[in-house]
């Protein structure tokens, strides 16, 4: 479910467009302009230093402890558009392009993804594969979101129907690894969330798992490697109330894999019920299509540079998104 991203480049500078950035500024913590087509205030940060080459930068007060330009620059490598430190390393934060067609806009630190930031796979037709979330040391570590869409067609229909299906992981990651949290996917109109750990194959693994699914089943017990090996289903209506449960276990029986016990009672039943009533589970859906939204609609305006210039990414951006990437983590 987890691509693997690209590796740091060895950077070939051949072509920069340049804006000089007022050290004061950064003294402010005011390194974005908020005001788009604002040219007075942007000239005010920003001063314009096009065509200038790599050694003429470089000459350019190399000591400065503050990045120094809001740059686009196209090497053989990838494009980038965003905050160059004196050395003319990615810094702070900006979009890069990659030649594997691979995307980032987020922070870095001296060439390394570090801090928040949004990284859109290579897509092919029908697929697209995106992590919104913590970076550290080029790593997906912190809170986050993988979030695979695809489509499928929705064959008995009689216009063959394009449904937009997601499959996401949503919690804790480490060195590039997902590690606890929720799994929650939509196929074909079906939405079904898992809450619990992960192993190290990137299955749903835990003892005390939850899973709702299927419009009206939630089931809690236990799972391992993403099977389910014994707990209780529980059958609900629209409005949430109890309509049947029965207690399964797993066995060795080819024949009848499967043990049911339907007499047995379970006194939490009601509190499952009531806690995964009042969770967001509906909401989720349209939780992730907003923030699929968002993210598209940001990446494409730091794809111009113009619009990237006078874009402000700490508020724009970064806050935004890491809110509704930390609340739906937190419900």
């Amino acid at each position: 479910m987890y691509s693997a991203e690209e590796s740091t480049f060895k950077e070939e500078e051949t072509c920069f467009d340049t804006f000089e950035i007022d050290n004061q500024i950064f003294k402010k913590g005011e390194y974005s302009q908020t005001e788009k087509g604002k040219h007075d205030k942007i000239k005010n940060k920003f001063k314009h230093i096009k065509g200038l080459t790599e050694e003429e930068l470089n000459k350019k007060d190399p000591n400065s402890d503050f990045p120094k330009y809001f740059a686009q620059i196209k090497t053989k490598r990838f494009k980038y558009t965003g905050i160059l430190s004196n050395q003319l390393k990615r810094d702070l934060y900006g979009y890069s392009f990659m030649e594997n067609d691979d995307e980032y806009l987020g922070e870095y630190k001296n060439e390394i993804r570090d801090g928040f930031g949004i990284y859109k796979f290579r897509p092919n037709e029908d697929e697209q594969d995106i992590y919104i979330g913590e970076y550290k040391n080029n790593k997906k570590t912190g809170n986050g979101i993988y979030l695979k869409v695809f489509k499928t067609v929705e064959n008995d229909s009689p216009a063959e129907t394009i449904l937009i299906n997601f499959n996401c992981g949503i919690g804790e990651f480490q060195d590039d690894t997902f590690k606890n949290g929720k799994i929650f996917s939509v196929l074909n109109d079906v939405e079904t969330l898992y809450q619990g750990k992960i192993n190290e194959l990137g299955l749903p693994s835990d003892e005390d798992a939850l899973v709702y699914g299927d419009g009206d089943k939630l089931f809690f017990g236990k799972i391992i490697d993403g099977e389910m090996i014994e707990g209780r289903n529980i059958f609900v209506g629209e409005n949430w109330e109890k309509k049947k449960a029965y207690y399964f276990t797993k066995n060795n029986n080819k024949d009848a894999p499967y043990s049911f016990d339907l007499n047995k009672k379970e006194e939490k039943d009601d509190e499952n019920i009531k806690m995964m009533k009042e969770s967001s589970v509906k909401k989720y859906k349209d939780i992730i299509q907003n923030i699929f939204k968002d993210i598209n609609s940001v990446v494409d305006k730091f794809k111009n540079y113009d619009t990237a210039i006078s874009f402000d990414f700490e508020n724009e951006i970064k806050k935004k998104l890491k809110n509704n990437v930390e609340n739906i983590i937190k419900d």
